[in-house]
């Protein structure tokens, strides 16, 4: 921990940057990961006023590789333009449970713009899509890799929580298994356990009974999806926030 922070103040340093907040993602934060997983460290941050001022075009995102760190920022403006979409990672990274840095109330205040712009059918249909392109990949095949099988699960149980909650959901798998009976939550925190024992590589037997739980659920979800709510909350608060946040530099 004390190395990846060290690393991000060198680049906020580097970039002439101000780092606003940095966490964990991948699956780490989401809760299954492998003893060789890499750690995908997510930020944002913002450059002083003038930086915004230009009319040129600029790059609003750096990108960091050292040995397992994988490290990705992007500027507020850019993602305060994907809040209006219910940007999936963007919303996701500020419920990580391992978090580098936060700048004070700045997650406070994010989280609130989350609650305002969050829109059940955008994040819905971004997990359907890739629960149904790992479901394509691995339905076939008699062993696949870990990694790929919780990909497809963790989108699954994203689906199932936005069709039965209005919160917000959960990054972390155990917190997303709320509705899943017993037996399988059971089945998929022992595969979790075994998980974090084997390597990326590690090839896992099909199991007949998690791959019909699979196929029911994708059964209940194409009814269950029907109705979703979409957001359409203006840009108002988002603009209001960012003048804020470029002032609030400008007076320190």
């Amino acid at each position: 921990m004390e190395n990846i922070k060290a690393i991000l103040k060198e680049i906020e340093q580097k970039k002439n940057i101000k780092i606003l907040y940095a966490c964990e993602t991948g699956s780490r934060a989401w809760g299954f990961p492998s003893p060789d997983s890499d750690y995908d460290i997510r930020f944002l941050y913002m450059h002083e006023k003038d930086w915004y001022l230009s009319l040129s075009q600029r790059k609003d995102t750096i990108e960091h590789m050292d040995g397992d760190l994988d490290i990705t920022g992007w500027d507020l403006k850019k993602a305060l333009g994907l809040l209006k979409k219910s940007n999936v990672p963007l919303i996701e990274r500020f419920q990580s449970p391992i978090e580098y840095f936060a700048l004070p109330g700045f997650k406070e205040e994010f989280k609130k713009l989350i609650d305002n712009y969050y829109s059940p059918i955008a994040i819905f249909f971004h997990h359907y899509s890739l629960a149904k392109k790992f479901w394509e990949e691995l339905k076939d095949k008699e062993e696949f890799k870990l990694k790929s099988y919780f990909y497809l699960i963790r989108s699954l149980l994203s689906c199932n929580w936005i069709v039965r909650d209005d919160a917000v959901l959960p990054m972390e798998i155990e917190g997303l298994m709320r509705y899943t009976d017993d037996e399988y939550r059971n089945k998929l925190r022992e595969l979790i356990k075994f998980k974090a024992t084997v390597g990326e590589k590690y090839l896992h037997p099909k199991d007949a009974k998690l791959n019909a739980w699979i196929m029911t659920l994708f059964e209940y979800l194409e009814t269950a999806k029907q109705g979703l709510a979409v957001n359409r909350t203006g840009m108002a608060l988002l603009n209001d926030f960012f003048l804020k946040m470029v002032y609030a530099q400008v007076d320190n």
